[in-house]
């Protein structure tokens, strides 16, 4: 029977992939947060991703071999530079980054040992920036380049490395206490922080149902012809070809203004 690890299983889509998986005959350890009372058809462990010690005691629970992780584990933070606190900074790079690069980690013998798959769960914002998004861009970023330096490490040994990248899901994501930053005293950005409100309630109640997320997730933890990347939801793949035309339009740009140095 196939094992998988796949973190933040108590809701959203944590939840949905491990009760995929489970459908699939999977064997699933799935962490939730300590002092989170649910009742899940599938093994549970207590983890914080941001407790070492605990994360490295995950080794005991997974076992020699597993054939998948799957880093959903994440929160959200909205506000700009200006009223974020450094705390409040690190503490969702600690979640986002530090902490699924630390599962890995633990993951890693066992991975490599069954030959496995790896999906970090990232975002449409781990490709490009918005306004009052800059803390989660940033840990999304990370993520990413985190992934795509474990993918050239892990190549030689068959373990697979892929990013999914949602756009907006129904989740509770946006609804965590966590999801907005302390407002600061220059209120010079009341607008736009009306618009990050304005989108988290419709991100919360009217964003589109999370099953073909969960599905691009199964589907990178299933199919070995998956692609590297896969943006997921509508119109997110166009999303990421219009800012990767930028980044190569920026670099033409570059290459001439560097000319007019010489």
């Amino acid at each position: 029977m196939a094992v998988a690890v796949v973190t933040g299983t108590s809701s959203g889509l944590g939840h949905g992939v491990a009760s995929a998986l489970t459908a699939q005959g999977w064997d699933v350890l799935g962490t939730v947060l300590p002092g989170v009372d649910v009742d899940l058809p599938w093994r549970t462990v207590a983890l914080d991703v941001t407790d070492d010690a605990a994360v490295a005691d995950l080794r005991q629970h997974v076992g020699g071999q597993l054939d998948a992780l799957v880093n959903n584990a994440g929160i959200a933070l909205a506000g700009p530079w200006e009223e974020i606190a450094p705390s409040e900074l690190r503490r969702i790079l600690d979640v986002n980054v530090v902490g699924a690069m630390a599962v890995t980690r633990a993951c890693l013998p066992a991975l490599r040992a069954a030959h496995g798959v790896i999906v970090n769960v990232s975002s449409v914002s781990g490709q490009a920036g918005d306004p009052l998004m800059g803390p989660y861009n940033a840990s999304k970023f990370a993520l990413e380049g985190a992934s795509e330096a474990l993918r050239a490490e892990l190549k030689p040994f068959g373990v697979r490395v892929h990013v999914v990248e949602p756009g907006p899901f129904r989740t509770p994501i946006s609804l965590a206490g966590e999801a907005a930053a302390a407002r600061g005293e220059a209120q010079v950005y009341g607008a736009q922080w009306q618009v990050v409100d304005d989108w988290m309630a419709w991100h919360a109640a009217s964003s589109a149902d999370p099953q073909a997320c969960v599905d691009a997730i199964v589907g990178a933890v299933l199919r070995t012809d998956a692609p590297f990347r896969i943006p997921v939801g509508d119109g997110i793949a166009d999303v990421v070809r219009r800012h990767a035309a930028k980044v190569a339009e920026s670099a033409t740009r570059a290459e001439e203004f560097l000319r007019t140095l010489s």
